[in-house]
């Protein structure tokens, strides 16, 4: 599996053991704090090299980097859809031709409640989560996502959200 493109900044990211880098101490110590405690100050990065000491410098050359060799593929909030009016959700599973992937990945990414849009090896091949309002809201916003894309509708699978399971994911590196 690799990620198709990120809506923030494309990427592509194969994963696999010939990709494991070796993070020094100071280096889990960024991460550490990008995932756990994230300061919500005007300038985060000068925060983050105050709590190291070390300088803003610094903490950005270490995440430009880890961003380039793909460590970091995004950095961004994680919430409770659901208390953000967002109560409706699917996973998607479209047949795109190998040569169009990109194309409608992109255009995927354009609608604002589309997440997690991947690359599958498998007969359906590019999957994405959206979310809406409500249910009506979701139909609408998959049909015009097949409009724009022109993947024919037997081509798509709409898997809605039956039971919800939110699960957190979180790495301990110091």
């Amino acid at each position: 599996m690799r990620i198709v493109t990120e809506k923030e900044s494309p990427v592509e990211a194969k994963i696999n053991e010939d990709s494991i880098i070796p993070v020094d101490e100071t280096t889990k110590k960024i991460l550490q704090i990008i995932q756990d405690d994230f300061p919500i100050v005007e300038d985060p990065w000068l925060e983050i090299g105050r709590r190291l000491k070390i300088g803003e410098k610094e903490v950005l050359t270490c995440v430009k980097q880890l961003i380039e060799e793909g460590t970091i593929n995004k950095i961004g909030p994680v919430f409770d859809s659901s208390r953000i009016g967002l109560n409706a959700a699917t996973l998607v599973a479209m047949k795109v031709p190998q040569n169009e992937v990109h194309k409608i990945a992109s255009t995927i990414n354009q609608f604002d409640n589309v997440s997690h849009n991947y690359e599958r090896e498998h007969e359906y091949n590019v999957w994405f989560t959206l979310a809406a309002t409500d249910s009506t809201q979701l139909t609408k916003t998959l049909n015009e996502i097949k409009q724009k894309t022109g993947v024919k509708e037997y081509d798509v699978l709409d898997l809605p959200t039956i039971t919800r399971f939110k699960i957190n994911v979180h790495f301990q590196l110091t």
